[in-house]
């Protein structure tokens, strides 16, 4: 196929049998010298002789044409074995002779739109029309100047010559048949989203620009991420600023809380105020550059101080020291709850008279929950655990005490908390070092004037950090207080929350309020698996799977969103367990995303003991790999089913194929993906749409050549692989996904009569009606309605939300699953 990406030319054999070529238009033309076999040379003379190539490349010289063959050869484009299109019965695309089509000032390909090779030419589907038609090679090189959108003058200009029709008749074929369309207005929906907090200060901001060094220990908090505010070094900042009426002050300049990349913070504050105090909050996504940074540090002074903590500074005495051991830049690491550890700590730091910001070794040693290096003695010393803090909200506000006011950041998200610990003890978390813990809530005011501080301020997103959202009556006033201010201010406009394990009415009335507000939210089930062996390895038995299920009902009885987590690699977990939750979650209609197991370095899962008795093997980022239930190629499979059932029924590509054969064939749907994977891992070239799905639409989020080519091959491998020929029933069920998947060639709202009542259908199945078990052809025609109230035929799904559990792909329509953004009128 030939391809355009980002206004590149490429062929490719798209199940990703050999890599893609690079070409340019006189290249298209070269190629349609062999939609026939020819000779070689013959068709080189040709090629340069033709009055194109004279007029586009006239320094050409024959032994590059010659040279540029051989590069073809050597792609595999000559290959037999590669040629798939010649059961296809193109028809020729004829001129339209439409006088009221009115074209649009500027002209796009659409992102499904490519031209297949065949024995008599160039050929193309686009669309709903199921047709193959045959394009000119002239009308093919028109087509694919315009990429990803260029004016139609310009195009004309420069290629009008190489047309025999009317050019302006050409481009009105092309774009009635939906293989040129007009060029969307790129950006829209990712600037309408990639809101940026606005942050007014209720009063003066003092920047670290703004202060001069004044014989203090200067302290730098050092933000990974600039997008939402440190939370945890707020709280640090103020713990420190406010201990003791701010006794710590005399002796430490805290230096604002900045966002800087860690040069511009190395040629900034640090270059102004020089050697201090460093402090850092590890998790796993800024373990990586804190350490950078604190290496870069003690690089160039050693006499600079570092102090590491957060859920990823490893707390088990020997992770402990291993970790010190691997990272001489870090002085202390600080384990569990840092706001009362760190003032005890800075109580006892000193400088020397060589200028050394160094501790008060003897006294730093009384104080629990740390680690640190013993300089008498050149090892570590490591203190008793510290218990946690009775009272979470002793340390003052960041967001209300005004220290975020100056964080410069273009920033997306704001985290607060309600309450800290977990009730549970589940072996694969780490909820702070909070597990099987006793929840301690936040005073309910502080919380809500956070959250009205948030919305004040336009941030968009608004993270709560609870470990079980919903466990509380009052976290149902809280949600409402979310929408009030959204009310209010216009944001935020979207909450990312971890919902209770053992899940209750209380969920479900968060998220009917939410969904009333329209905040951008959804129910989340955190099964992570139902094998009962693996719930009892992970320590998980006393959340029942049955709360779910009954939760489940609820949902869809009221059409709310609802997705569920599972984890890939847990101990104990099989294929066979894993392929059983997929199942399960179809049969239930539940989407479901699945996270690779990560030994996080506080939990109970990274206990020597553990790791032993369960025979757990991880990689390099701490990724489980295998354990005494799986071994590495079972993962990879498990992976590769995930990988599958995303794009199936995540993205819905074969949602209502899947579950009319097993409703109708008895054909479990997850057998049904597994025998595909084997399939086209055996035979990629013989189904190419279905092995570019399987391969690469979760991340490309297209179909080359359209979805009318891929539903045809879905047809033919169900009737190959499960004897089942297509009939009235089955061509309804194409038709329906086929609908369901956004096309950018397609006008909606859309309305197509079917042969037979699929909604009906569909719904019956789904329910508990009398006549649920009724065949597909038994119902009568009836019309299918789809709509794309947002827009997914344009939006980029990059930018489509902070953190989402679900699925944003498939169409509207009755039957879809319901998501979590606001739905409005088509216009």
């Amino acid at each position: 196929m030939i391809l355009s990406r980002k206004d590149q030319l490429l062929v490719s054999q798209i199940s990703g049998g050999v890599q893609p070529l690079l070409i340019h238009e006189p290249d298209v033309l070269l190629l349609s010298y062999f939609f026939q076999e020819q000779d070689p040379q013959q068709a080189a003379d040709a090629f340069f002789n033709h009055p194109w190539v004279r007029r586009w490349i006239p320094q050409l010289q024959l032994n590059g044409v010659q040279q540029r063959l051989q590069q073809f050869q050597q792609a595999g484009l000559f290959q037999p074995s590669h040629y798939g299109n010649r059961s296809v019965n193109p028809v020729p695309l004829t001129l339209s002779d439409d006088t009221q089509c009115s074209l649009p000032a500027e002209l796009a390909m659409s992102t499904h739109a490519a031209l297949s090779i065949h024995d008599q030419g160039f050929f193309a589907c686009a669309g709903l029309d199921p047709t193959p038609y045959l394009l000119p090679t002239s009308w093919a090189i028109l087509m694919l100047a315009f990429g990803d959108g260029k004016p139609v003058d310009a195009v004309l200009d420069e290629r009008a010559f190489i047309l025999e029709e009317p050019a302006e008749q050409v481009l009105k074929t092309l774009y009635q048949k939906g293989f040129l369309i007009r060029r969307k207005k790129a950006g829209q929906a990712v600037e309408q989203l990639a809101q940026f907090a606005e942050v007014k200060p209720q009063g003066p901001v003092e920047s670290w620009q703004d202060l001069q060094p004044d014989g203090r220990i200067p302290v730098y908090f050092v933000p990974h991420m600039e997008n939402h505010f440190p939370l945890a070094l707020g709280i640090i900042y103020s713990a420190l600023q406010n201990h003791q009426e701010g006794v710590l002050l005399d002796r430490f300049q805290l230096i604002p809380i900045t966002f800087l990349n860690p040069n511009d913070l190395l040629n900034g504050p640090y270059r102004k105020f020089g050697t201090g105090v460093w402090l850092f909050s590890n998790y796993m996504w800024s373990m990586d550059v804190n350490l950078q940074v604190s290496q870069a540090i003690k690089n160039h002074d050693q006499r600079n101080l570092t102090i590491h903590g957060g859920p990823s500074t490893p707390e088990y005495k020997q992770a402990s020291a291993d970790f010190m051991a691997a990272n001489r830049s870090v002085d202390v690491s600080v384990h569990g709850e840092g706001e009362v550890a760190i003032t005890e700590i800075f109580a006892h730091i000193i400088k020397s008279a060589e200028g050394e910001v160094t501790y008060d070794q003897p006294l730093l040693s009384e104080i629990t929950g740390i680690t640190f290096r013993d300089k008498l003695n050149q090892g570590l010393i490591r203190t008793a655990g510290r218990k946690r803090m009775a009272a979470p909200d002793e340390v003052p506000s960041p967001y209300l005490a005004g220290l975020f006011d100056g964080y410069q950041g273009r920033v997306e998200a704001a985290i607060i908390e309600s309450n800290r610990g977990c009730p549970f003890g589940c072996t694969f978390c780490d909820w702070g070092s909070a597990t099987n813990q006793k929840v301690r809530k936040f005073d309910l005011d502080r919380v809500k004037d956070e959250i009205e501080w948030i919305g004040r301020n336009k941030v968009r997103v608004i993270w709560i950090a609870d470990a079980n959202f919903g466990l509380y009556d009052r976290d149902i006033e809280l949600s409402q207080f979310i929408v009030d201010t959204k009310q209010k201010y216009g944001f935020p406009q979207e909450v990312v929350v971890n919902y209770t394990k053992n899940s209750t009415w209380r969920l479900v009335e968060i998220i009917k309020i939410f969904t009333a507000g329209g905040i951008i939210s959804q129910g989340i089930i955190s099964i992570q698996t139902t094998d009962e062996k693996t719930l009892e390895v992970i320590n998980r038995k006393n959340i029942k799977t049955e709360k779910y299920d009954e939760l489940t009902k609820v949902f869809y009885d009221l059409k709310l969103p609802l997705s569920t987590d599972l984890m890939i690699g847990l101990p104990g977990i099989t294929v066979e367990a894993f392929n059983n939750d997929l199942q399960r979650y179809i049969d239930m209609d539940v989407s479901v995303k699945a996270y690779p197991t990560q030994l996080l370095p506080n939990s109970p899962m990274a206990d020597p003991d553990y790791i032993e008795k369960y025979q757990i093997k991880t990689d390099e980022q701490d990724f489980v790999i295998s354990s005494y239930s799986f071994t590495e190629e079972d993962l990879q499979w498990m992976k590769g089913m995930y990988q599958v059932y995303t794009m199936a029924d995540g993205y819905s590509l074969l949602r209502y194929v899947i579950r009319y054969l097993q409703w109708e064939h008895n054909i479990r749907a997850i057998d049904f993906l597994q025998d595909l994977v084997r399939h086209v891992r055996q035979h990629p070239s013989q189904f190419p749409q279905i092995t570019w799905a399987m391969r690469y639409f979760n991340q490309e989020k297209s179909m080359p050549g359209g979805w009318t080519m891929f539903y045809q091959q879905v047809a033919d491998y169900i009737r190959m692989a499960c004897g089942i020929h297509a009939d009235s029933g089955l061509n309804t069920i194409l038709r329906v996904n086929q609908l369901c998947m956004p096309d950018d060639t397609v006008s909606y709202p859309l309305q197509v009569q079917l042969e037979h009542d699929f909604t009906a259908y569909f719904t019956a199945r789904t329910s508990q009606a009398a006549h649920k078990d009724k065949p597909l052809t038994d119902y009568p025609p009836a019309k299918f309605h789809v709509s794309d109230p947002n827009s997914m035929v344009s939006i980029d799904l990059d930018y489509l939300q902070y953190d989402s559990h679900q699925y944003f792909w498939e169409l509207h329509s009755e039957v879809a699953r319901p998501k979590s953004v606001s739905e409005f009128a088509d216009g």
